[in-house]
């Protein structure tokens, strides 16, 4: 008995015996699935029909399973044909493996796994949404309203750690709405030749404007001289006591007194 036990622990200790350590995305794989198989088995119990005659009791180690209510609702097949969908198994285009539970095809529903998307991250890099609009030459309905609308992702902004976050999306496919709007690279480049033509047009309106201005504010000004009057002969007023002159140029009158 003891030489059984002991030869019994030393098969145990064996390389068969040993834990294959698995990714945290195959482990999360792993658990979708069988979350998923249990949904799928609850379902398809709640379709049988339950019995109505008497079933004889037998006696079993197993316990009882519990049987459908009369009420209960039962779920239509299209519900079934969901939870096999979910349990479909999506392959990397790149490698050709599961790739349900990789970050782009959750993120973005792009079939690349995480592996090849750290082998070739200039391929599946993210970019935000200004620089996008500047490379690519779109608009904000470009990405939003355009059908379907480009998936993102939000992150801190690092130019503005107070201010709100940053959309962020897949370089393959903004370019691919971008080739769409433009109709392909070289209306991209046309696109992008146009706007440097605008651009240029805009600091030349800018630029004579200022210059105008500076022209303007350059030009010596008129200095108007002083005018002096001209006064011809005093009047004196009696009723009022007093003497008048007028300018001969302008018709100024002047009254003032004599001591």
């Amino acid at each position: 008995m003891g030489d059984s036990t002991h030869a019994s622990d030393t098969n145990g200790d064996g390389p068969a015996s040993k834990k294959v350590k698995l990714s945290k995305s195959t482990i999360a794989m792993i658990e979708r699935k069988r979350q998923n198989a249990i949904l799928l088995r609850e379902s398809r119990l709640q379709c049988r029909p339950t019995a109505t005659s008497v079933q004889p009791t037998t006696v079993s180690n197993s316990l009882p399973r519990e049987q459908p209510k009369n009420n209960m609702r039962i779920p239509h097949k299209k519900e079934d044909s969901d939870l096999s969908d979910l349990l479909t198994t999506v392959n990397c285009r790149e490698c050709h493996i599961c790739c349900n539970a990789s970050y782009l095809h959750e993120k973005f529903g792009e079939n690349v796994c995480d592996e090849c998307r750290d082998k070739d991250k200039d391929q599946f890099k993210l970019i935000s949404k200004t620089d996008a609009k500047n490379e690519f030459v779109l608009k904000d309905c470009d990405f939003d309203s355009r059908e379907p609308p480009l998936r993102f992702v939000t992150a801190p902004n690092p130019h503005n750690r107070k201010g709100g976050f940053m959309k962020l999306y897949l370089q393959g496919q903004v370019y691919e709405r971008a080739c769409e709007v433009h109709g392909g690279d070289d209306g991209i480049d046309k696109a992008i030749l146009q706007r440097s033509k605008n651009r240029e047009a805009f600091a030349q309106r800018k630029m004579n404007k200022k210059l105008a201005e500076l022209r303007n504010s350059s030009k010596p000004r008129q200095i108007k001289e002083a005018h002096v009057h001209e006064f011809g002969d005093e009047m004196y007023h009696e009723d009022d006591d007093e003497y008048s002159h007028s300018c001969k140029s302008c018709g100024y009158t002047e009254h003032y007194e004599k001591l």
